[in-house]
């Protein structure tokens, strides 16, 4: 107390300081759970899309070095052909690229049977009402965009300049975004409603990626800074916002739901290991701190998210590579954290016990003189 009775600014933020760390939970309650989806081996793999009904594709690199399609639900189902499976609609239809003597081909597998489209190069993507998105080899050996749906073909072209473009994404209104070269041979991510590119530009550097989208036109992916660091981004109206780090100098966005939730991963600080994330409300979360406590698995990506808010993304559980989903345990489109993290109560505690010093350093500074 000061000489009049009173209780000290000072003595009354460390106070506060000692009652919040008293009062940080042990085990605050996870965010999400995990189920594990399936082994991604030693070699070269990737999990590439999940849909409403959590069914995930992606592709793993067999004992002889091939990449083979496969459905993950706790299991590795391998598909027909040697390639990569890259999409599914809700409707369970996956569309990739399968290899056929060194050449690829768009690729879909109704059913778990395969059907080569006859479009030589890769299908990356597939809407509801079975619309296929990607890039085909032209006469002259570039790769355009295209789209395809019920037999009928449109090249999307290239974006001024550029001789190279590949589809990503399509939704439910047959928009469409991607990546496509430009004059001087830089990338830029691009906007399409089916006829003509529009560019998104970058976020100061030279070359920008989309990725994903939504139903609602918002695109994903990654752009380059004016240091030249790629920062994941969210393009909406024609703004394309940084979504930032988790404490390291690079980030990359990977799926985005009808929700507006962003999933990716980012270098944490130290540029030593990755992370998945989650960006949600405007915050850039790490997935590692919403999974169970203790739960042995490390996160490093995410990279699609349903509308249910599952995540699929790649793990590591005893040193080995899994697909993993994570399933939400509370409502993350309203309050991902109602329970605020620790280190969030400290940080607010300790800046209540800064304040004070500085007023009372500046009181008693007052007095003497």
């Amino acid at each position: 107390m000061d000489r009049s009775g009173a209780i000290s600014p000072t003595l009354f933020a460390t106070f506060t300081l000692a009652c919040a760390l008293s009062s940080l939970p042990s085990n605050a309650q996870p965010v999400y759970s995990l189920q594990n989806l399936g082994p991604l081996g030693a070699g070269q793999s990737m999990v590439g899309a999940i849909n409403n009904s959590g069914a995930a594709v992606g592709f793993i690199t067999d004992s002889q070095g091939n990449q083979v399609p496969v459905t993950l639900n706790g299991q590795v189902n391998f598909l027909a052909g040697t390639g990569q499976a890259t999409s599914l609609n809700d409707a369970g239809t996956v569309i990739g690229t399968t290899y056929v003597n060194g050449t690829p081909y768009v690729t879909e597998w109704p059913n778990g049977s395969s059907t080569n489209l006859g479009i030589a190069g890769f299908g990356t993507s597939i809407n509801n009402a079975g619309e296929v998105a990607g890039g085909y080899q032209t006469s002259t050996g570039q790769l355009h965009a295209f789209t395809w749906s019920n037999g009928a073909f449109v090249d999307l072209g290239t974006l001024n300049g550029g001789t190279w473009s590949s589809a990503y994404a399509v939704n439910s209104s047959g928009q469409i975004a991607g990546t496509s070269s430009i004059a001087g041979g830089a990338f830029r991510a691009f906007f399409s409603n089916g006829s003509g590119l529009v560019s998104l530009g970058t976020l100061g550097g030279s070359n920008s990626h989309a990725v994903a989208m939504n139903d609602a036109g918002q695109v994903v992916g990654n752009a380059q800074t004016s240091r030249g660091l790629a920062n994941a981004f969210l393009w909406n109206n024609g703004v394309m916002t940084n979504l930032g780090t988790l404490g390291g100098t690079q980030s990359f966005a990977y799926g985005i739901n009808d929700s507006g939730n962003i999933v990716g991963d980012s270098w944490t600080a130290g540029n030593q290991t990755t992370a998945g994330f989650l960006y949600c409300n405007g915050i850039m979360l790490d997935l590692n701190s919403l999974i169970p406590v203790n739960s042995g698995w490390t996160i490093n990506a995410a990279y699609a998210i349903n509308g249910s808010g599952d995540i699929l993304g790649t793990g590591l559980f005893n040193g080995e590579s899994y697909a993993v989903e994570l399933r939400p345990t509370k409502d993350i489109t309203s309050d991902p954290l109602t329970t605020p993290e620790p280190g969030a109560l400290f940080l607010a505690a300790l800046g209540l016990l800064v304040i004070a010093t500085i007023y009372c350093a500046s009181r008693h500074t007052h007095h003497v003189s």
